[in-house]
């Protein structure tokens, strides 16, 4: 190096050193008693080091974008500690030019000021706005607080039918998120009483999307197969059936025609693409945002099934049982410890009440066009009202065969089949039957099916046969001879 580059870099180390203490001296200036003030922040989240309440006004000294932090003191101390000051993060403090400014933010956030929530189960949901169906921005953890800012309008929460409590709120995180969240499941409390809320622990959240058993409505997936065929039987389209949660509780329930399973988690965790309910067999695995599998009979769900003996058997032809045949596939739903569940493309409710309707249609035209009282000979009396019940009283002979003296004589008539295309031209429609006093009935009593037509001679009946776990009927059933019974002029 020439003697000229020496002197070049010995006058640079020397203006390196120079910059450098100047630095620190400015540092320690802005730390001191005479720092010059940037401006007035807000303290959103109460800071303990300080200690820094909520609704705290402080003044701002430094903001050091490459840390993301203001330096602020802290107001009311005295003696040594009334110069204090202590760094906070951006997103716990919001920065104002003027005093006046922070304060009249600190009015408006009113009694919310002090409040926060705390999530009572992992995976809660932050949306981009007030809804169930908007994006999510944010997955809480159990136990992690969240900062109240705002309480907002917003769309109603619901799981099935049942309008869940709760209202929205706009909160902050404790890494500076914004969102909006749905209070049902989460715990209010307010830092004068209860203290500051402590930052969430580095726990592991769950990495699914767990809020997606929580968040929507879970039917019986046979549901959707009902409203995609258009033949919805009421007996088992039912509101009473699916998945319930309470968060708040830690309950799961499910319900099913053959199954009725409470759930009370301590925790949830997940393992090879299941979430595992704590304290309980359920698990739970997300195959697709509208299908979920709930599994409880403790088995093993990836184990391979063995068929049973019937599954084996070879068919032999359509079912043509008389009684219940048409809901086999339905009311077994559940019995094995496990079943599928859906979000439905219709409204349960809205398909329950077009059914009803399409019913009652049906039984009025009935009354309407063929009569509500008919008799014959040995079959006693048969008498239909639009209010949906029947009387048949006085059956003997092939009456008493086909419909058992036993059964009693009066019940409820629904017109809840569809019959095959093919049956068209023979037949005018169809009806069942349900006795009161069905006593061979376990439970629900059975539905007896008929078909009818109108003919010179009168009212013929004949039973139905249906296919398998299906609402269709297929032809009439050739084991019994049909019923023909005289119109009696009322």
């Amino acid at each position: 190096m020439t003697p000229r580059n020496q002197r070049a870099a010995k006058l640079k180390a020397v203006a390196l050193l120079a910059f450098s203490l100047s630095s620190a001296a400015l540092l320690a200036l802005l730390l001191g008693s005479c720092s010059p003030r940037l401006g007035w922040g807000l303290v959103l989240w109460a800071a303990p080091e300080g200690p820094l309440p909520a609704g705290t006004i402080v003044p701002v000294y430094i903001k050091s974008n490459i840390q993301k932090v203001f330096v602020v003191g802290v107001p009311g101390l005295k003696g040594r500690a009334k110069n204090k000051k202590i760094e906070l993060p951006f997103w716990q403090v919001e920065l104002y030019s003027a005093y006046r400014a922070a304060a009249a933010r600190l009015k408006a956030l009113g009694p919310n000021v002090s409040l926060y929530m705390k999530a009572a189960r992992d995976g809660l949901p932050l949306r981009d706005k007030p809804s169930n169906s908007a994006k999510r921005v944010y997955r809480l953890r159990e136990g992690q607080s969240v900062k109240i800012l705002e309480k907002v309008e917003g769309d109603a929460v619901s799981t099935g039918s049942q309008v869940l409590p709760g209202a929205w709120y706009l909160v902050l995180t404790d890494d500076g998120t914004k969102g909006y969240s749905f209070s049902y499941a989460l715990r209010l409390y307010d830092e004068t009483k209860e203290g500051p809320p402590v930052i969430a622990s580095a726990k592991q959240a769950l990495s699914g999307r767990v809020d997606l058993i929580f968040s929507r409505s879970w039917r019986p997936e046979y549901f959707q197969e009902m409203l995609d065929e258009g033949h919805v039987d009421l007996d088992y389209f039912s509101p009473r059936f699916g998945v319930f949660s309470d968060t708040v509780r830690r309950q799961i329930r499910i319900e099913l025609p053959a199954a009725s399973q409470v759930f009370n988690y301590t925790d949830i965790s997940e393992a090879s693409g299941f979430y595992l309910f704590g304290g309980t067999p359920l698990k739970v695995k997300i195959e697709s945002d509208s299908r979920i599998v709930c599994y409880w009979s403790g088995l093993d769900p990836t184990a391979p099934v063995e068929p049973s003996p019937a599954e084996e058997e070879t068919e032999s032809g359509p079912d043509v049982q008389i009684q219940d045949s048409a809901v086999e596939g339905y009311k077994s739903a559940g019995v094995d410890g496990n079943a599928a569940f859906a979000v439905l493309s219709t409204d349960p409710l809205e398909a329950i009440r077009f059914e009803t309707l399409r019913r009652q249609k049906l039984l009025a035209a009935f009354v309407d066009e063929i009569g509500g009282s008919w008799t014959g000979e040995d079959s006693g009396r048969f008498q239909v009202a639009k209010n949906g019940r029947f009387t048949w009283k006085s059956r003997e002979g092939a009456a008493a065969v086909l419909v058992r003296p036993e059964l009693g004589e009066s019940g409820e008539i629904a017109f809840r089949l569809f019959l095959d295309p093919s049956l068209d031209a023979s037949w005018n429609g169809s009806f069942s039957l349900r006795f009161d006093q069905d006593a061979s009935a376990k439970g629900r009593q059975k539905w007896l099916d008929f078909l009818y037509r109108r003919s010179p001679a009168g009212l013929v009946l004949s039973p139905a046969a249906l296919l398998p776990a299906s609402l269709v009927i297929a032809a009439a059933d050739t084991r019994g001879e049909p019923l023909i019974l005289e119109s009696v002029e009322e």
